[in-house]
């Protein structure tokens, strides 16, 4: 459950003129491999604490066609691959039921059951990792505290996720702002009675160097036409990117949609803050990511990361660029090294990363991270092996010795423990056999 006072920094709806900060404190610090779903959690962000199916949520408070009520939207974020799909003629599909409920002490006051179907053309649709699934539903609801629980169930399936956190669903008073929430596309409303007409971006992520990434927000009881200063700060509490928007002209909703350049931005957690004047008048994070699946806290990070991925050349081109050149840089990296460009992944950094993440799990008896250890670079090079043999020590008499073969390198390498200090490394000959079978993969 997300601590009261997280909620009430990062809580859906602020009033004007009396800001909530939203910067992170040192334990919240994005680490160098993230677990998206901590990130997310430490954002304020609905996760799945079952692990089931990996759901991210957003709730957003907006005001609603009663004086005496709000509108509550909860968004969620789901993947293909959490669910069991069948086919259905030439198609695949897969089912699931999402369960939205507000409790207060005396029990549930207010429930929503929805059942919603996914249509695939492909298999390899249905494995998708990435944002694939976009749930939303709104609810009127009064001002009052209440717990709100998330579950969503597989139809076809096993697989369940839950989420619970307090809500605070405050009385309609002007002059107030909604928290920024990260959109695909918006249709501003302009009356209290309009519906929402979004398609929301649960995550609030946007991957790096793509061209914008967009808010919603709704103000109301704000001067007509005043301008707002518009702000993403970095968790340094530097000012990364400034803009302004105008607050629309005689409408009882003052809706506007805010474009954050992430390619003038660098990898990590923000916060967008709108402002009139001195005052800040709502804020909300947000995640520039290395992709929807890799989260990684900063540019030094990525570099160091991406050490052993293909393309050298382009990656010094990022590294060494301006922000403005990074972003381009790492575009064309992305496009050159990109297998498939009809999917949304880079199935080649996917690739890379989930052998980065068997490596750092796997090994992790050498005092270092396991993917910076010998056996952790072979690993992501080449994959696994199809043997591997502790000699203990080998017939040489040397050190304990692991030997790795590959069949379809025509390959053997020994990791050798020669200091008795648990550190295995490549001997000398198997280092020169490993980098040439590398080497032609690269360049293949």
């Amino acid at each position: 459950m997300i601590p009261l006072a997280l909620l009430s920094a990062c809580g859906p709806w602020q009033r004007a003129g009396t800001p909530e900060p939203t910067h992170p404190g040192p334990e919240q610090v994005i680490p160098t491999i993230a677990d998206p779903n901590a990130i997310f959690h430490a954002m304020g962000l609905i996760t799945d604490a079952t692990g089931g199916i990996g759901f991210v949520g957003t709730v957003r408070i907006y005001a609603g066609a009663s004086p005496d009520t709000m509108l509550v939207m909860t968004t969620l974020s789901l993947h293909n691959r959490g669910f069991a799909f069948h086919r259905d003629g030439d198609s695949f599909v897969g089912e699931y039921h999402v369960e939205l409920a507000l409790r207060q002490q005396a029990g549930v006051v207010q429930h929503v059951g929805r059942d919603e179907r996914i249509r695939v053309s492909t298999f390899r649709e249905t494995q998708r990792t990435d944002e694939s699934v976009i749930f939303q539903q709104a609810m009127a609801v009064p001002a009052g505290q209440y717990t709100l629980a998330v579950t969503v169930h597989d139809v076809n399936g096993p697989a369940t996720g839950h989420a619970e956190q307090p809500l605070a669903v405050p009385e309609r008073r002007l002059p107030a702002v909604s928290m920024p929430l990260a959109v695909y596309q918006a249709h501003p409303r302009v009356h209290y009675a309009d519906p929402l007409d979004l398609v929301p971006n649960p995550r609030n992520a946007g991957e790096y160097g793509s061209d914008t990434l967009h808010f919603y927000v709704e103000a109301y009881g704000l001067p007509s036409g005043a301008q707002l200063a518009v702000r993403a700060v970095d968790q340094d509490d530097r000012v990364a990117w400034s803009d302004s928007a105008r607050v629309p002209d005689d409408s009882q909703v003052e809706a506007l949609v805010v474009a954050v350049p992430t390619d003038r931005l660098s990898l990590g957690r923000y916060d967008l803050r709108l402002a009139l004047g001195n005052d800040v008048l709502a804020a909300a994070p947000f995640l520039v990511s290395l992709s929807n699946q890799w989260i990684v806290g900063n540019f030094q990070d990525m570099i160091s990361l991406l050490r052993y991925f293909p393309y050298v050349d382009t990656l010094r081109a990022v590294a060494n660029g301006t922000p403005q050149q990074r972003a381009a840089a790492w575009k064309k990296m992305w496009q050159e090294s990109d297998p498939d460009p009809a999917t949304p992944e880079n199935e080649a950094l996917d690739l890379y990363f989930s052998r980065l993440e068997v490596a750092n799990q796997r090994f992790q008896d050498e005092g270092v991270a396991g993917w910076l250890t010998e056996r952790g670079e072979v690993l992501i090079g080449l994959g696994e092996p199809d043997n591997d043999v502790d000699l203990r020590p080998d017939i040489q008499g040397r050190g304990r010795t692991i030997e790795w073969t590959y069949d379809q390198y025509r390959l053997t390498l020994y990791f050798i423990d020669d200091t008795g200090f648990g550190r295995l490394r490549l001997d000398p000959a198997s280092r020169s056999e490993f980098l040439r079978v590398l080497s032609r993969l690269q360049r293949g």
